[in-house]
């Protein structure tokens, strides 16, 4: 999430549709997923952005030392590629 959130941000857009929207630098979704191989597919139930509830997103996956590691490919509307990463650290 961005720290400095006292002003409305508009996040460039993505043309991926494996991407989530994010609002004022902040994204939020729940739902259900599956998991095959490297991929993680999951079924956005609810989301921040309303457009989001109901999409389903598919993405690279991948354990390192015990940590889940996804990978978000995207590209913006400008032609630049970007990789948003999410990490799992399972707490004993």
């Amino acid at each position: 999430m961005k720290r400095d959130r006292s002003t409305a941000a508009t996040a460039p857009a993505m043309a991926a549709t494996n991407n989530s929207t994010a609002i004022g630098g902040y994204d939020a979704y729940f739902g259900t997923y599956t998991a095959a191989g490297n991929t993680v597919t999951q079924t956005l139930v609810g989301a921040l952005s309303p457009a989001d509830a109901g999409k389903v997103v598919t993405r690279d996956m991948h354990v390192i030392d015990g940590v889940l590691v996804i990978h978000i490919a995207m590209s913006a509307a400008d032609g630049v590629s970007v990789v948003r990463t999410l990490r799992w650290v399972r707490e004993a």
